[in-house]
């Protein structure tokens, strides 16, 4: 669990923001939203699989670009 304490001489905004960053890397918001509903193990390595794709895509979209700036 993300906990901040804030100092006398630092802003609640600044403090705020601090947090949610700290929230997000941690993913709390993101596991909460993906166990809101069941999915089943099939969905859920299908899923994963796609992710991989896209991932391996983009990368090699980004290695093909490097090389034809030269």
């Amino acid at each position: 669990m993300a906990k901040i304490f804030i100092d006398e001489n630092e802003g609640l905004e600044k403090g705020l923001k601090r947090f949610k960053r700290m929230r997000e890397r941690e993913g709390i918001v993101r596991a909460f939203k993906n166990k809101q509903f069941y999915t089943k193990p099939s969905d859920e390595r299908r899923e994963k699989k796609k992710k991989a794709i896209r991932r391996l895509k983009r990368k090699r979209a980004r290695s093909s670009q490097r090389r034809n700036r030269y």
